[in-house]
């Protein structure tokens, strides 16, 4: 996850504990952080980052930081193919 990602996550209020020391726990890999999730964290934040994806209604646009979260839903899809 980028530094922005981990950032607006550290920000939310309604993160489960558990989730939360996850990405308390992030390490920095070069330009991007490392957050240990088992499946079901991951899941669990997926869904959680979902109920912030809204679009702005005058433009129909995600807000920037709808943006952040559905990257964030991407990241955690990436680090699992495979």
């Amino acid at each position: 996850m980028t530094s922005a990602m981990v950032e607006v996550l550290r920000k939310t209020p309604e993160m489960p504990q558990n989730l939360t020391n996850a990405v308390n726990g992030a390490r920095e890999d070069g330009d991007v952080f490392l957050v240990g999730m088992t499946d079901d964290d991951a899941m669990a934040m997926g869904e959680m980052c979902q109920w912030y994806i809204k679009s702005d209604p005058a433009t129909g646009e995600l807000t920037d930081k709808a943006k952040l979260f559905s990257s964030i839903i991407d990241a955690i899809d990436d680090s699992q193919v495979g």
